[in-house]
């Protein structure tokens, strides 16, 4: 919300300057972002006339001008606008004068003929966006003002970020009530007196949605000038507020948008066909909007709908087919309360945001849309003519259906602010803010909120709003004591405990990215699988709900790889997003804990030669996450869109596949300069919660046997599955079981290799024998031959 200093100073008689205004209005909860002078500084820039042009003798496109300044003699000025014509009132910046970026205006030749200064158009003023020509003034702007002087400048712009349940403070009249508030003086209102009906021209009007529409109130406005132009005061309030001057009909209604908070429409009559109805939209109707886009409207959007279809979206956006235009001079005005139920979310599904919408979703005060329209009205006749109808005004069901009245208690207020307050302060402060207060007993009040505080609604809210006048500065701070009992926390948290301890004794630091991810990188990790779109994203970049955590840790090494680290380590635990219809709103969201390692394995050390990471550097941190984990872990060779062919493994538990483990695919080189890919991984999160229980077994005290075995495999064969084999035996006596050598080469036939096991026994109770061993691997090699095609090595 912008807000002009001058504007609301005419609502309320403010002592304070501009900078205590803003700092009381950000302590009463209407945070003051800004506040930033409403235009640049327009020193030397002076109103002049064009008293006479003729072409230029070198330029076709130039013209000469001769232009009255006041009291000197006229200046001549060389301008190449097409609308500089004799008669007409613009800006002029003399010599010296200093324009937006810093463009100097200095005495000059232009194709051989002398110019001294410059003829202005609002953008090279810094004062709108309109360069399609000169600024053309009225025609009683006096010449030779100081055009600052002529719009009242200077002026200071309060930029306020207001919260969602603020709604009421959308407007000069909320925030001028509470400036006044404050500062305990009266309030200013606009004159909202009944125009004279001098017209009998009036349109129907129903609502067959009264659920949605509490209240549609229309007016016909006939014989309006079609060249009637905007008041320049309207127009540069419209301007410091950031609203874009459009024709007088919409001027009007965003100028009662602003100065009231009723978000008002102007349709042209004579392209109205029939009644008007509040209505649901159809199956298959559709509507240009005013911003030129064709939309498709759901059955369950409210629209406002004449004899041939939908004119507009009902508190969202007009339709192009009634708008009003230059040669408009039937006006009908409609300023109605549609729920915020009605029109929440309506922007996000047809992907467009409005001024209007912003309020109706906040609320807008149902006893406003009369009013509004008798304002609306006496500022169209004033500056347009024209002649005015009878109000059409119809009501739907009401926006509370029951009384709102709440009950407070002194005590209460007490208890939740930590000190007492006067019993004529909360009235005085409840009554200030519109609220029918009346005392039942002593501290004791039922209090009706007015009809514009959406936001109140429990004593609480009450409370908060004495809270907020009575100054929070003034509340007295102290320590409070609570005694909490302990609770157990829970299995869930005792376990992401565990995961960030284990990553980070391991060198990993914790990321945390967004959810919503670039497009392109996504689909390049995940393939062409469906995805979770954002309606409305922050920006193109981050379009889409991310599928794999992966998509937000590649970014962050790539900021640190450009800022010369030579060591990344890091993970992230979060939630990934998949398209599920049997998941809440038809999104599954996943657990995930995922990590990325890349460039040394240990640190630099005089003894040993460095070593880069590697598949099994990671493979051990994805084994360190399950320790204690019940069932058993595998790694199985598989693909990954992301990942290098040969270098990746699905990671499954028990045979359940929760995870993916490897290094980034080569056609990701383009992510680096460097030669080398990271590593990642990525587990489900329920899968790292599986814990077994845990209990220590006394240390044997027999000696151990340890037998090595070196079998010949063919090459395809997994190591793992050799383990596999020997752990299904269940010897009583294996305590563990090494991989220690994988030999390839001379001796062997093409297609096989040698891989080298180590078996340690150990029993708990008495000595083991060579026989009883010996039994064992027997039936260990039996096993491998029988199940793995192997055979002992030189046999």
């Amino acid at each position: 919300m912008q807000v002009s200093e001058q504007w609301l100073r005419e609502w309320v008689a403010s002592r304070a300057d501009i900078d205590t205004i803003a700092e009381r209005l950000t302590m009463a909860g209407l945070e003051v972002d800004a506040v930033e002078p409403a235009a640049p500084s327009l020193d030397r820039v002076v109103i002049g006339r064009i008293e006479d042009t003729m072409p230029h003798p070198e330029a076709d496109r130039l013209r000469l001008c001769t232009v009255a300044v006041g009291g000197a003699e006229p200046l001549s000025i060389v301008c190449g606008a097409a609308n500089a014509q004799t008669g007409a009132r613009v800006p002029v910046a003399r010599v010296g004068a200093v324009l937006v970026g810093g463009v100097a205006i200095e005495a000059t030749t232009i194709r051989g003929v002398a110019s001294s200064g410059m003829l202005c158009s609002a953008s090279e003023l810094g004062l709108g966006t309109d360069d399609d020509g000169l600024w053309q003034l009225p025609d009683d702007a006096p010449v030779g003002t100081p055009l600052a002087d002529y719009l009242r400048l200077p002026d200071h712009v309060l930029e306020i970020d207001l919260t969602p349940n603020r709604g009421d403070c959308l407007s000069m009249r909320g925030i001028a009530r509470e400036v006044a508030i404050d500062e305990d003086l009266p309030l200013g209102e606009p004159d909202v007196t009944p125009c004279a009906v001098v017209s009998t021209v009036r349109r129907d009007v129903g609502i067959d949605a009264p659920e949605r529409c509490a209240g549609y109130a229309a007016r016909c406005i006939t014989s309006v000038g079609a060249d009637a132009a905007t008041p320049l005061w309207m127009a540069e309030r419209l301007r410091r507020a950031g609203v874009r001057r459009i024709n007088l009909p919409v001027d009007v209604g965003n100028y009662v948008m602003l100065e009231l908070g009723q978000p008002m429409h102007a349709f042209d009559g004579d392209r109205l066909v029939g009644a008007i109805r509040v209505r649901l939209a159809a199956p298959g109707e559709r509507i240009e909007t005013l911003d030129g886009e064709t939309v498709a409207l759901a059955d369950d959007t409210l629209v406002i709908a004449d004899d041939e279809g939908p004119v507009a979206i009902a508190g969202v956006i007009g339709g192009q087919r009634t708008a009003v235009d230059a040669t408009t001079t039937h006006v009908v005005f409609e300023s109605a309360c549609f729920t915020p139920s009605a029109v929440a979310g309506q922007g996000r599904r047809y992907k467009i945001h409005t001024d209007a919408l912003h309020r109706f979703e906040r609320g807008v005060d149902p006893a406003l849309h009369r009013p509004a329209l008798e304002r609306a009205s006496a500022l169209l006749i004033a500056h347009g003519g024209g002649e005015v109808g009878p109000v059409t005004h119809v009501r739907g069901e009401p926006v509370w259906p029951q009384s709102r009245e709440i009950a407070l208690e002194g005590a209460h207020v007490e208890r939740l602010l930590g000190q007492p307050v006067a019993a004529v302060e909360i009235e005085r402060i409840l009554g200030a803010l519109g609220m029918v207060v009346e005392t039942t007993d002593e501290d004791r009040w039922h209090v009706v909120p007015p009809s514009w505080r959406y936001d109140i609604e429990l004593e609480a809210d009450l409370i908060e709003e004495v809270a907020r006048i009575y100054g929070y500065e003034r509340l007295q701070s102290g320590t409070q004591g609570v005694d909490l009992p302990p609770a157990d926390a829970g299995a869930a948290v005792d376990d992401e405990a565990r995961w960030h301890e284990t990553l980070r004794q391991r060198g990993y630091s914790e990321a945390i990215t967004y959810s919503f991810v670039e497009p392109g990188l996504h689909r390049a990790l995940m393939g062409e699988g469906a995805v979770v779109a954002l309606d409305n994203p922050i920006s193109e970049q981050y379009a889409e709900m991310r599928r794999t955590l992966w998509a937000g840790l590649l970014p962050s090494w790539q900021h640190n790889v450009r800022r010369q680290q030579t060591d990344v380590r890091l993970y992230e635990a979060g939630l990934r997003f998949e398209p599920d219809t049997a998941a809440e709103h038809g999104i599954a969201q996943i657990s995930t804990l995922a990590g990325l390692i890349w460039g040394q394995a240990e640190n630099t050390h005089w003894d040993r030669p460095s070593r880069a990471v590697d598949f099994f550097d990671i493979k051990g941190d994805v084994e360190a996450l399950f320790a204690g984990v019940s069932g058993r872990l595998r790694f199985d060779a598989a693909s990954h869109p992301a990942l290098h062919p040969g270098r990746s493994a699905r990671i499954r538990l028990d045979g359940e596949a929760v995870g993916w483990l490897g290094q980034l695919a080569p056609e990701f080189k383009k992510l680096s300069k460097k030669s080398d890919l990271p590593y990642l991984f990525e587990v489900d999160s329920h899968a790292l919660s599986d814990r077994g229980g845990i209990r220590f077994e006394s240390l044997s005290e027999q000696p151990r046997i340890r037998r090595d075995l070196a079998v010949v495999v063919a090459e395809e064969r997994p190591v793992a599955e050799l383990i596999d084999v020997i752990e299904d035996l269940d010897p009583p006596a294996l305590q563990s079981i090494d991989v220690f050598d994988v030999f390839r080469g001379e001796g062997l036939e093409r297609g096989f290799k040698s891989v080298a096991l180590g078996l340690i026994f150990q029993d708990k109770a008495s000595t083991l024998t060579d026989r009883s061993v010996d039994t064992t691997i027997s039936a260990v090699v039996e096993a491998l031959g029988r199940r793995c095609g192997a055979h002992i090595r030189g046999e």
